[in-house]
């Protein structure tokens, strides 16, 4: 069987061209480290690849959330905690104040602090956090309190939802922890700051029941809280496990062993090398190539 060096210079060419293509494809491969790097590399792995970037995208964007909300109830935490503590410091006033051996100077002292726990209360109803009110319930862009304790806040509660249906409470019905001038923890406050103003030691003792009262509803809602901090630092703890197991196992499926792909590189180099060398002696060949 004969074969012209035509058909030669032909199959050599097409040789060429075919290692030509394996160094591209093999040197983007070790320009991007990966090996998968459009649909026609691989279409299955392409697909599971483009399905675990949309996942990774989806919890990244859950983390990213969780971190605003845990922003904006950690300091809902401190406020609450802010304001437990004015309400302690005003039944021990009270408790002073409803004393028989007390003098009305030191009651109109007494109702000058519990104007200042007043205006502690207040400020913590009125937090902003990331530039919303957290105890406006879904009225967010205006103070939720007046300088006298009226609210005019909403009694609904905005929550932040997440990619796997979790739902997290990040805003609050202020009057319902804190009351309002006539109720809760402000009301109470300003009912005893009018009695130790008058010298009423009567009507002072009789603020004790709803001070402790507006205790226990500002540490059930800081419970409540903490019961959403909770909630969010176990979906941050998972769902950086779920990243970490995505991302490596998407790593497995299309990044590129790059000192294997170096390797190769090497190879088909040598190999056109080759290609090229033979395809230049055959083209000093002026006859035709016989082949037994």
């Amino acid at each position: 069987m004969s074969i012209s060096n035509v058909t030669l210079f032909g199959a050599l060419a097409s040789s060429i061209t075919a290692v030509e293509q394996k160094i591209q494809q093999s040197q983007q491969d070790l320009a991007t480290g990966k090996q998968v790097n459009q649909p026609s590399d691989n279409p299955t792995a392409w697909e599971q690849s483009s399905v675990m970037t949309a996942s990774e995208s989806a919890i990244s964007n859950d983390v990213s959330l969780a971190g605003r909300v845990q922003t904006r109830l950690s300091s809902a935490d401190s406020a609450l905690s802010q304001a437990e503590n004015a309400i302690t410091s005003a039944i021990q006033t009270a408790t002073q104040g409803s004393s028989g051996t007390i003098g009305a100077s030191q009651m109109q002292g007494l109702a000058q602090s519990v104007q200042g726990l007043l205006s502690d209360v207040l400020n913590a109803a009125n937090l902003q956090e990331l530039g919303s009110y957290v105890f406006g319930g879904i009225q967010t862009l205006t103070p939720p309190y007046s300088s006298v304790g009226v609210y005019s806040g909403a009694t609904a509660s905005n929550s932040a939802t997440f990619s796997n249906g979790t739902s997290v409470q990040e805003s609050f019905n202020g009057q319902a922890i804190f009351g309002d001038n006539t109720t809760g923890a402000i009301g109470a406050l300003t009912s005893l700051g009018n009695a130790l103003s008058a010298g009423n030691q009567s009507a002072v003792a009789a603020t004790l029941p709803a001070l402790q009262s507006a205790l226990q509803q500002l540490a059930s809602a800081r419970t409540t809280v903490g019961a959403g901090l909770g909630t969010l630092q176990t979906m941050v703890t998972n769902s950086n496990s779920q990243l970490t197991s995505l991302q490596g196992a998407q790593s497995n499926l299309v990044d590129a062993n790059v000192a294997q792909v170096a390797a190769t590189v090497q190879e088909q180099m040598l190999q056109q090398g080759a290609l090229v060398n033979l395809a230049t002696e055959l083209s000093k060949m002026p006859l035709v190539n016989v082949l037994a």
